[in-house]
């Protein structure tokens, strides 16, 4: 699957915010955006649109006011274990563009069958495979991220300084269940092993969904999981795995 998005124009867009071009609080709309930036209505009005969902601009019924871009707020998985002391890399096994299943549509709130990147990552923690991990994000957002390189390097980070995507507020499910076939393959896990499950949402200043995280924990390393989710650690105090 292709995506068909107006990239180099959502980048001209994004820098006349980030150099105040176009100041915070400015109201634009779309036919003025697309006459400024030499482009068609129907592209701009994506460009937009992606903006939006990024916090960037706020929709004011057919207009848009600049917002600007926010700083991040929020510290980024690979960000807290570093501080922690510990050592946090990632194997990508994956990066694939693929049509928005009912389960990432209703997440992410997009159209089913809309361009989403799948990202699959193993996650390490000095040196031990800790997670199985898989992010659903709306290609709009981040149109290139297949060529970026995120094994030594914070996604999150990468998110936030490349693409204008920022953080605002994580939701998360927090849950024990059987282990599935690809948490056996990846984590190394026999039949009927449980893994801890993080379903996460990252969501925007606008409030609009931007990342759809499922992390998948090995069971032989809880012993992280205080350090990197207190939340998910009262859980397990609570009920063991046996």
């Amino acid at each position: 699957m292709k995506i068909d998005f107006p990239r180099e124009l959502s980048q001209q867009f994004e820098q006349a915010i980030a150099k105040h071009e176009l100041a915070t609080g400015t109201i634009v709309t779309v036919p003025a955006m697309a006459e400024r930036f030499q482009a068609n209505a129907q592209d701009m009005e994506r460009v937009l649109a992606s903006c939006f969902r990024k916090g960037i601009v706020q929709q004011r019924n057919q207009d848009y006011e600049i917002l600007g871009v926010m700083e991040p707020v929020l510290d980024s998985l690979f960000q807290h274990a570093a501080k922690s002391g510990m050592k946090p890399s990632s194997d990508v096994r994956a990066v694939v563009i693929e049509p928005a299943s009912q389960a990432a549509a209703d997440k992410l709130e997009i159209p089913v069958d809309s361009p989403v990147y799948r990202l699959e990552r193993t996650r390490n923690v000095n040196d031990e495979t800790v997670a199985n991990q898989v992010n659903f994000i709306p290609c709009e957002i981040c149109p290139g991220l297949e060529d970026d390189d995120m094994t030594h390097h914070s996604f999150q980070q990468l998110l936030e300084a490349k693409y204008n995507v920022i953080m605002a507020e994580m939701k998360e499910d927090i849950f024990l269940a059987p282990a599935s076939d690809s948490d056996q393959n990846i984590l190394k896990l026999e039949d009927g092993s449980q893994v801890l499950i993080i379903d996460r949402l990252a969501m925007g200043k606008t409030n609009r969904p931007l990342v759809w995280a499922n992390i998948h924990i090995h069971p032989e390393r809880y012993h992280y999981v205080a350090g990197l989710w207190p939340s998910a650690a009262a859980l397990l105090e609570k009920k063991p795995v046996e």
